[in-house]
């Protein structure tokens, strides 16, 4: 396998709300969260270097609603799990849920589902491939993601990995890998909004069940966990969360129910 370094600068943005309805917090209590700052339409900069995207806006509503203080960081994503380990953030409010990460995070309830599929490029029209098919072709993922653990499975399989999305999309178009496999809200997203004349999201999930997605916090924080689901059970009621996904994803699909 061949590693991609990257260094990427940390983002931080923040800004104070209240919501007395919720669990009290203090005036003074801040809710640390790190972001991949290149994971479109998650969290990614805008020309200015603010990042935008649904974790963002995420973030903000959670800390509104939890009547805390956001610290809103970008955080290069092969090492978000030792920020939050290491204290340096709280929470990573847009992680997939799995087996291994449970091992070393506690999770909230579930906020998003999606698929884990694949990229190719557009000229490829019969290009669709399934898990198996990738045994046999150059295979481009992002590390430390949910879809790299499911390609890390295929035994044999010509794996390059890489720090940014942008990276293994740029090697795609280029012709140096065959695929992407990735998870299908940035797929999505990203080759019709960036490369909509140059790659195809093929759709064909790589995985029987939906990837869930949740909030992460550092292993046996029951406090911050209780008080994390509190908050967006609050945001369930109240709309918040389906708005947030409307207006990045276009619709409520993607929204996982309790």
């Amino acid at each position: 396998m061949k590693w991609t370094k990257s260094f990427l600068p940390a983002v931080a943005v923040s800004a104070a709300f209240a919501f007395a309805a919720l669990p009290p917090a203090s005036a003074a209590e801040t809710l640390k969260v790190g972001a991949d700052p290149d994971f479109k339409p998650i969290s990614f900069a805008d020309p200015s270097g603010k990042l935008i995207g649904f974790d963002p806006d995420f973030a903000a509503s959670l800390a509104e609603h939890m009547g805390a203080t956001l610290d809103y960081q970008g955080v290069a994503w092969d090492g978000i799990l030792p920020a939050l380990q290491g204290g340096k953030i709280d929470a990573i409010t847009n992680m997939v849920v799995t087996d291994k990460r449970k091992e070393v995070a506690s999770f909230s309830q579930p906020i998003l589902a999606q698929a884990i599929t694949t990229v190719v490029r557009k000229d490829e029209a019969n290009l669709n491939p399934k898990l198996d098919d990738l045994k046999s072709m150059k295979v481009g993922v992002m590390v430390n993601t949910a879809a790299a653990g499911v390609v890390a499975k295929l035994a044999g399989a010509d794996v390059t990995t890489y720090n940014t999305v942008a990276d293994e999309y740029q090697d795609l178009i280029l012709g140096r890998i065959d695929v992407v496999a990735i998870e299908s809200v940035n797929g999505s997203y990203t080759a019709k909004a960036t490369y909509p004349d140059k790659l195809r999201v093929t759709g064909v999930p790589l995985t029987p069940d939906a990837q869930k997605i949740a909030v992460a916090m550092r292993l046996g924080d029951k406090d911050l966990v209780a008080k994390v689901d509190h908050a967006i059970d609050a945001m369930r009621a109240d709309g918040s969360l389906d708005k947030i996904a409307v207006k990045w994803f276009g619709d409520t699909k993607i929204v996982a129910r309790p």
